[in-house]
């Protein structure tokens, strides 16, 4: 696992809280201009935010899809922006 992997997973677990009146989703943004996939965890509780947790390159390819088995395990919803080019 790389470093990349790791910090992400790891963040996912410090923020993530089963919470009542807590909404969580996934974000993944395909990010042209600096060649990186980044990794968010949106919260609602009234109000939205996300946090950032990570980012993988382009070029590793087999980091982005680890981590996006392990974070789909979750069960949570997933929105996907900037996959359509």
């Amino acid at each position: 696992m790389t470093i990349n992997e790791h910090s992400i997973l790891a963040k996912f677990e410090h923020l993530y809280k089963k919470m009542s009146k807590h909404t969580y989703s996934l974000l993944i943004v395909k990010n042209k201009f600096n060649n990186v996939y980044n990794f968010f965890l949106e919260d609602v509780f009234g109000a939205t935010w996300s946090n950032a947790l990570g980012s993988v390159l382009f070029s590793d390819l087999d980091a982005y899809k680890n981590v996006l088995k392990k974070l789909l395990a979750s069960g949570l919803p997933i929105e996907y922006r900037g996959f359509d080019n």
